[in-house]
């Protein structure tokens, strides 16, 4: 008898290893507390610092941190309306660290983080009005503010206040249908939407990414079922506070005990150093990029070191956010040496689709996610709010032809390929127009690479373009421009009607997205802000290698209010606009979390100015921040294909009690860019 009960004594050990190994990665069941109690010393996290090595933070201490986060919300006053279950709180944390800690403490106290895609005021602002408050920056490593009662940044309790635990959370019966959090959409025009995620959807995406694209060792038929073992770290170069960050550098990692960076790679040399770092230790990371940072990655002669480094030490790279380019898929699996899969989907939908452009250029729809493609495109998956429910999509697809199904398969996954968005049509002086149909216009031209086409509010709805070009065939000056701008205008009056001609124009080697690979309302804002402050110039793209160092690529406009009275016969820009241009660059450099304070202001020098800067010039302007002994300095040059125009140092001293020196920029030039000038502006601007 003993022999016919050992069997079923086993069987119900492994369906509880099993439940105890599900229950690990579960969200709705705090599974992040589970893996503490299994490994508490296993690193949960690495903290990165400007200038030191990564330093390894376990489960155990990632809890203290959300517990101090605990005790921060219990030490409120007891009216405040953010102490109750089921409050919301604004949630914007420059960390993923940061994110991290404050999501999983609202989420153990039964409440609602609602994710802003910004921090800019008029966000934050606009979100505070429905909720019960904002969570404030933490730590870099991931404390509180200290406050009496509240843990330090050294992580002790302050002696003001009680050494007592944290009340313990709200007793929050398991619920998938819970409301985990609110994400706020970042479209390119409109208002931003809020869109609710409930646990179970986050849960069901989750375990499909689990099943493709595994994390953790498989430890089957070991004794620590429950405990799965990684040589895997997850980081990251997008945000956590929009969906696909969130998921796949934060979530994933965080649900299945792997570790995952303190902030965000955001530059390529930060990605080689963690890489390398990490290798060192006997790790190989998962990268969850986009295309924007892709496209950054190190060129031609670079391409060889990185993959070096990166040999076999880059398990996966995600990119997300829009398509990413056939050759900037191939240069970037060439680079890290790992498979490129990028992610189709949306706030609203969660996933769709998946592919590997070095497989096949199609799109696969994911586990469970199904697809149809008439009367319209449209999905019904799990990660949707009503899974029951089609949802139509923006964009145009047509399916591909189906391989033939293997022996044993009824049909072969339904392959699609996305033809671009269905609601691009506009009204122009009550005439509708495509922006897709402009776009390929343009795009058929033989030095276009891609066209964004869009409306101009403020302009009487005339249509703007932003043209991505190759370097070399950019415009450099007014007259080259103007017959770039002749030419493109003559490709397209034979099939459209005046009003669908663009007015203003901006030509660029990249577009500028943001970390999601989106083309937001803040970029096309900076590159046609100079149409409505006429002290600007024109913003053309940024290019950086860390926060001490930034390179604006930028034009010279006709409109630019300082060229009047620099001179009748001919206009140019004053070299004092130049120097203010290079202050007003530099303020935005950082050194070890340090910028330079106006108030401490100098001297400048080795200033030169070389050549003449004219109207239509197009130019670089380089930044620098340097400290030495002396205190901050910003090192710049502005030159353009005709040669240097521009070069010296802003020198900013350190902490002194004597009086700051005048600065020669004190001037009507360096006034505050909130008094905006409005003349006319010329007809191709």
């Amino acid at each position: 008898m003993s022999d016919a009960r050992q069997p079923a004594s086993r069987a119900t050990a492994r369906s509880t290893e099993q439940d105890t190994a599900q229950r690990a990665t579960s969200l709705i069941h705090q599974g992040w507390r589970q893996l503490a109690r299994l490994a508490p010393a296993a690193p949960a996290c690495w903290l990165a610092s400007p200038g030191q090595p990564l330093r390894p933070l376990s489960r155990a201490e990632l809890m203290a941190r959300v517990d101090a986060w605990h005790q921060w919300l219990d030490n409120l006053p007891a009216a405040h309306a953010g102490r109750r279950l089921g409050a919301r709180w604004v949630l914007f944390q420059p960390t993923t660290l940061g994110a991290c800690v404050q999501l999983l403490a609202l989420w153990e106290r039964g409440m609602l983080a609602v994710l802003p895609g910004d921090d800019r005021p008029e966000t934050l602002a606009r979100l505070a009005e429905s909720s019960d408050g904002q969570l404030p920056e933490t730590s870099a490593a991931g404390w509180p503010p200290e406050q009496p009662g509240a843990v330090s940044s050294t992580g002790t309790l302050d002696s003001v206040g009680s050494t007592a635990a944290p009340n313990a959370p709200f007793e929050i019966t398991p619920d998938g249908g819970r409301l985990a959090l609110e994400l706020c959409t970042s479209g390119s025009t409109g208002e931003p939407l809020r869109i609710a995620k409930r646990f179970d959807q986050l849960e069901a995406e989750l375990a499909v990414h689990r099943t493709l694209w595994p994390l953790a060792s498989d430890t089957s038929g070991t004794d620590s079922a429950s405990e799965p073992s990684t040589d895997t770290v997850s980081l990251s170069q997008v945000s956590h506070q929009h969906i696909y960050g969130l998921l796949v550098s934060l979530l994933r990692p965080l649900s299945e005990g792997v570790p995952f960076l303190s902030e965000a790679c955001h530059y390529p040399e930060q990605l080689a150093a963690a890489i390398a770092q990490l290798s060192g230790l006997g790790y190989r990371c998962q990268l969850v990029s986009s295309p924007a940072q892709l496209a950054r990655l190190p060129q031609a002669s670079d391409e060889s070191r990185v993959a070096g480094q990166a040999q076999d030490q880059v398990l996966r790279v995600f990119s997300s956010g829009a398509p990413l380019p056939a050759e900037a898929a191939r240069h970037a699996e060439n680079c890290l040496q790992a498979p490129v899969i990028e992610i189709y989907g949306s706030t609203e939908t969660g996933g769709i689709a998946h592919r590997r452009q070095h497989e096949t250029p199609h799109w696969t729809p994911l586990p469970e996610v199904e697809i149809r493609f008439s009367p319209a495109f449209a999905v019904r998956s799990p990660f949707l709010e009503q899974p029951d429910q089609w949802w139509q999509q923006a964009d145009n697809a047509a399916p591909v032809a189906a391989e033939t199904p293997s022996q044993g398969e009824q049909q072969a996954a339904p392959r699609f390929q996305l033809l671009g968005r269905s609601d691009r049509l506009v009204k122009l002086a009550g005439k509708r127009v495509s922006l897709s149909a402009v776009e390929r216009c343009l795009s058929a031209q033989a030095e276009v690479l891609e066209v964004r086409c869009l409306p101009m509010p403020t302009r009487d709805h005339r249509l703007g373009a932003v043209v991505v070009m190759e370097e070399s065939a950019l415009p450099q000056d007014h007259a080259s421009r103007r017959d770039l701008i002749a030419r493109l205008r003559r490709a397209l009056m034979p099939g459209f009607e005046r009003i669908a001609l663009p007015r203003y124009w901006r030509f660029v080697t990249r577009l500028p997205l943001n970390a999601q690979g989106k083309f937001t309302a803040d970029s096309v804002a900076r590159l046609f802000a100079d149409l409505d402050d006429h002290r600007l110039p024109r913003w053309l793209g940024e290019t950086s290698s860390g926060p001490q160092q930034l390179t604006l690529e930028a034009e010279v406009p006709d409109s630019l209010c300082y060229l009047e009275g620099h001179f009748a016969a001919q206009p140019l820009v004053p070299g004092v606009v130049m120097l203010k241009w290079a202050r007003d660059l530099g303020r935005r450099l950082r050194l070890a979390g340090v910028g330079v304070q106006e108030s401490r202001f100098q001297r400048l020098e080795r200033i030169k100015f070389s050549n003449l800067l004219l109207p239509g010039m197009r130019f670089t302007l380089a930044a620098t921040l340097v400290a030495d002994s002396h205190g901050l300095r910003v090192d710049f040059r502005l030159e353009s294909r005709a040669g240097l125009h521009a070069s010296g140092r802003l020198r900013y001293g350190a902490d002194t009690d004597s009086a700051p020196l005048s600065s020669p920029l004190s001037s009507p030039l360096s006034s505050p860019l909130s008094s905006p000038q409005t003349t006319p502006t010329p007809e191709a601007s």
